[in-house]
C-alpha cells in the first residue's frame, strides 16, 4: 500500500506543523482564562461504569484535563470547549442511547467515541447519519473497514491490524514460531485473533489453534486447559487478562504471554505480582517517562497529576497510557482541522472532513506527544509507532518499538471517492 503525496497535502502538513509549534506548553493544572465566543461542544461517549470502566476512568480524566488546558490556552480557534461526557455503562444499548442524547439533546458538534467495538460500530453509523464527526476509540480493525467505514468517522488511535503487523514479527523472533490464541469471543477479540494469525504467518510462524472464551463464562479453567502446552507463546485478547494470566501460571503454563493491543489499560499491571514477570504487551505509549524521551508527554503527565512512573497522584492507579494518547491525539486532530479548515458550525463539518483527508500527517507536539502521526485518507485511519512492553522485576518497561511504517496494512475502502 502506498499513500499518494500531493503538493496540497504537503502544504497542509506544513500548516499543521506551524499550528502545533505555536501551541503553548502545558505547565500545570491552574491556568488563566483565554477564550471567548460560543463554545465548541464535544461529546464524550465513555465507559464510566461496567466491565470497561478501567479504560473509561483514564479517558474521562484525560479528556476533562486536556479540555481544561485547551480552554486556558486559547481553546480551539479562540473559542472555549464544552465537554459533555455520558456513561455507556459498557453496554451497547445504553451506549447508543447516550449517543442519541449527545446528538439530539446536547447538540454536540463532535463526538469522541466509545472504546468498546460493538458500541462504536453501532454508533458511527448514527453519527454519520446525523453528519456529526465521530472520533472512535475502538481498537478493532473492523470499526474502520468495509461497511463500518463511514465518512464522518476518524480514528486517532491504533487497531488490531496495525498492532499485529507491527508486533508479530518481533515476538515470533524473540518467543518462537508456534502460537495459541486465547480470545474473548466478541468483535474485538475476534479481530485480534484474525489479525494476529495473519501477522504470525507473515513472520514465518503459525497459530496452531484459537480458543474462544465466552464473555459470560463463569469459570475460565475449562477453556484454559484446552491450550496446547507445547506452544511457544500464548496471545491473549481477553477482557479479564489479570485473571487469565494468574490462572495460566497457577495451572502450570510457563510459555511467554503476549497481551493484545492496549490491554494494559484494562487493569493495573502491579496486581499481577510475581505472575507478571516476563509478560509482554502491545501499546501506543509506554508508562514510564524514562521510556518515552518526550517533554510533551512529561507536560501532559504534570498537568494531569501523573508522576514520572505513570502513577496518578489522586487515585494511586497506573496510567492507561494508550487511552491517554488516543484522547490527546483526538483533541489534537480536532484543534488542527477546525482551525485550518475555518470550521464555524456543524454545517461546516463536511468541509472539515475534506480538509482532513488532504492532511497526510500531524507533527509531534503538545497533543501528539510521541511523534508524527500519519493519517490515511482512504479509511480515515491513523498510524503511529507501536511500543512493545514487558514486565520485568515488577515494572512495565519498553522492550522495543515497531515504527509506524511497518504497522500499515492495506485499506479495503476508499472514503475519498464517496
Amino acid at each position: 500500500m502506498t499513500t499518494k503525496i500531493t503538493r496540497r497535502g504537503l502544504l497542509a502538513a506544513s500548516v499543521a506543523a506551524s499550528a502545533a509549534a505555536a501551541l503553548p506548553r502545558i505547565v500545570g493544572t491552574s491556568f488563566a482564562a483565554g477564550t471567548s465566543g460560543d463554545p465548541i461542544v464535544i461529546g464524550h461517549q465513555c465507559e464510566l461504569t461496567g466491565w470497561d470502566a478501567a479504560t473509561g476512568f483514564w479517558r474521562n480524566k484525560v479528556a476533562t484535563g486536556l479540555c481544561d488546558w485547551l480552554n486556558a490556552n486559547g481553546g480551539i480557534a479562540g473559542r472555549p470547549i464544552k465537554l459533555v461526557t455520558v456513561d455507556t455503562k459498557s453496554d451497547v444499548d445504553a451506549g447508543v442511547n447516550q449517543l442519541r442524547k449527545l446528538l439530539l439533546e446536547d447538540e454536540v458538534d463532535f463526538v469522541i467515541g466509545s472504546e468498546i467495538s460493538s458500541i462504536a460500530i453501532a454508533s458511527n453509523k448514527i453519527a454519520n447519519e446525523n453528519k456529526r464527526l465521530y472520533l472512535t476509540m475502538s481498537s478493532s480493525e473492523a470499526t474502520t473497514s468495509k461497511d463500518n467505514a463511514v465518512p464522518y468517522q476518524f480514528r486517532l488511535t491504533t487497531n488490531s491490524a496495525a498492532t499485529a503487523a507491527g508486533a508479530a514479527q518481533k515476538y515470533v523472533e524473540s518467543v518462537g514460531p508456534r502460537w495459541v490464541t486465547f480470545f474473548a469471543d466478541i468483535k474485538w477479540g475476534q479481530s485480534e485473533r484474525d489479525w494476529w494469525a495473519k501477522g504470525v504467518a507473515a513472520s514465518g510462524g503459525e497459530v496452531d489453534n484459537a480458543i474462544a472464551l465466552p464473555v459470560d463464562a463463569p469459570d475460565l479453567l475449562p477453556f484454559v486447559m484446552q491450550i496446547d502446552r507445547s506452544a511457544d507463546g500464548i496471545f491473549i485478547p481477553v477482557l479479564n487478562a489479570l485473571q487469565a494470566i494468574q490462572l495460566l501460571r497457577n495451572s502450570g503454563y510457563d510459555q511467554k504471554i503476549v497481551l493484545a493491543g492496549q490491554s494494559f489499560s484494562l487493569f493495573d499491571y502491579r496486581e499481577l505480582g510475581e505472575f507478571g514477570d516476563g509478560v509482554f504487551g502491545i501499546e501506543t505509549a509506554p508508562v514510564s517517562l524514562a521510556d518515552m524521551n518526550s517533554p510533551e508527554m512529561a507536560d501532559i503527565y504534570q498537568a494531569l497529576g501523573i508522576d514520572g512512573n505513570g502513577v496518578d497522584a489522586d487515585s494511586g492507579k497506573v496510567v492507561g497510557s494508550s487511552m491517554l494518547l488516543g484522547i490527546a491525539q483526538s483533541l489534537g486532530f480536532l484543534k488542527a482541522n477546525v482551525e485550518q479548515s475555518g470550521w464555524k458550525t456543524k454545517q461546516d463539518t463536511a468541509a472539515l472532513i475534506k480538509h482532513a483527508e488532504s492532511v497526510p500527517s500531524y507533527p509531534k507536539g503538545p497533543l501528539f506527544p510521541l511523534g508524527d502521526v500519519t493519517m490515511r485518507a482512504q479509511d480515515h485511519q491513523a498510524f503511529m509507532d507501536i511500543y512493545l512492553l514487558q514486565m520485568q522485576a515488577g515494572s512495565l518497561v519498553k522492550y522495543g518499538v515497531a515504527p509506524k511504517d511497518i504497522t500499515i496494512y492495506d485499506a479495503d475502502v476508499d472514503l475519498t471517492q464517496g
